[in-house]
């Protein structure tokens, strides 16, 4: 494996001459809930379309047994693992085959949009303001920024361009329209390294245009940690979440995710502790979202909720940057000191 140290993270106090906000490193986290705002699907959205598309007895069953979407592909997975017979397989394919056949059906919808603004105006452009951060770490595996994200058409220029670190993208896939880029299909490259002045985009739980070594598509099911550790890409993803989110003065902000993958969670709470990392909410519950509710509806505080607030934004996406000036203010202090 081969690293390159990255100069906009920086790996000791601020600067000399540097100003507070100068010296900071801004990361963003983004959940299925930042996807939501251009129409793609949260985890219980994404069951509904699978139950009909996997009507054989035992997978739709299955589905319906199991909350999450995730949790019933690792079952499948783990049964093919175990027993590699022909029926096993083939329940898998299945499973995978339907899996891709949503994401197809929300990439359609992105290219459909064409864009991903909400406002034809500088002030309100989410891909200025996707570019204010040094690094973005996405849970998601849908194909919206590929589609639409490109730093290079800010005004005001922090980045030349972005990346997704250790993954190989075919060399007319950036030239090519939306309605062409969801049929190109990344591999990892045979060694991993950091690009100087690019900004990284990492997408901690694979991809539905990924594929590994051997063919298999990358998309996560709910036996995550145990995936992780068996895919080299994804693994080094998980360093580099830690080591970014270990750098001095760390501000994180957290757009549509739920806090319900514990992998996650503790490199987020392991870096308040050590590092003093700070936080931004971006969820319709705010900072409620990490507090959970037991059978006998007994609130339970996450440890979490011991990091210190950066504050919280309520309202979506689609309609502070549609116009909403005083919340995309809200937004946007988070940069500052």
């Amino acid at each position: 494996m081969v690293r390159v140290k990255d100069s906009r993270f920086r790996e000791g106090g601020p600067r000399d001459g540097a100003s507070c906000c100068e010296s900071m490193n801004h990361v963003l986290l983004i959940g299925a809930g930042f996807s939501r705002n251009w129409g793609g699907c949260l985890a219980r959205e994404f069951r509904g379309r699978l139950l009909r598309l996997l009507p054989e007895e035992d997978l739709n069953k299955l589905l319906r047994d199991t909350p999450n979407f995730e949790d019933a592909l690792s079952r499948v997975q783990a049964d093919y693992k175990q027993n590699k017979s022909d029926a096993n397989k083939q329940r898998l394919y299945k499973v995978q085959s339907a899996i891709l056949k949503v994401f197809e059906g929300m990439t359609k919808g992105f290219v459909e949009r064409g864009h991903i603004e909400f406002l034809n105006h500088k002030q309100f452009s989410v891909i200025e303001f996707l570019s204010r951060f040094h690094a973005i770490f996405s849970l998601n595996q849908d194909l919206l920024l590929e589609l639409y994200y490109d730093p290079q058409l800010c005004d005001k220029k922090k980045f030349p361009g972005a990346y997704w670190p250790g993954m190989q993208v075919p060399h007319n896939f950036r030239g090519a329209p939306p309605y062409e880029k969801p049929t190109f299909t990344w591999h990892p490259t045979p060694e991993f390294k950091l690009e100087k002045n690019l900004q990284p985009i990492y997408k901690l739980h694979g991809s539905a245009n990924w594929r590994d070594d051997a063919g298999e598509i990358l998309v996560m099911g709910g036996a995550k940690e145990a995936m992780i550790s068996e895919k080299r890409i994804l693994s080094w993803y998980r360093e580099e979440f830690e080591r970014i989110l270990m750098m001095p003065e760390t501000r994180l902000m957290v757009i549509g995710y739920s806090f319900c993958d514990q992998h996650i969670d503790r490199v987020i709470y392991d870096a308040w502790k050590n590092r003093g990392l700070r936080m931004f909410m971006v969820h319709p519950r705010g900072l409620e979202v990490l507090v959970r509710q037991t059978p006998n509806q007994i609130r339970v505080p996450d440890p979490l909720t011991e990091i210190p607030s950066l504050g919280e934004s309520l309202r979506p996406l689609h309609t502070t940057f549609a116009g909403d000036a005083d919340e995309l203010g809200n937004l946007l202090n988070f940069f500052e000191g």
